[in-house]
């Protein structure tokens, strides 16, 4: 069984991959995020939002006027 570490470094070459594929996705480091593609502004993230092809530091339809914050550590 891997320790911490090792999942800690496979999480953050998933998160590089992501962001290699997709441009980077906000929503994976916003502190509104829950599970799979749901949100505080969303029941279902947009594919524009979710693949980086809007940023969603600007308004979007039906965001709630919940827009992207930086999860803090």
């Amino acid at each position: 069984m891997m320790g911490g570490k090792g999942t800690e470094e496979f999480q953050k070459l998933e998160n590089e991959y992501a962001n290699y594929l997709f441009g980077g996705i906000q929503c994976m480091n916003c502190k509104y995020a829950k599970d799979g593609r749901e949100c505080e502004a969303f029941d279902w993230i947009p594919d524009e939002i979710l693949t980086g092809e809007h940023d969603h530091r600007n308004p979007y339809p039906g965001d709630k006027g919940i827009r992207f914050e930086p999860k803090s550590d």
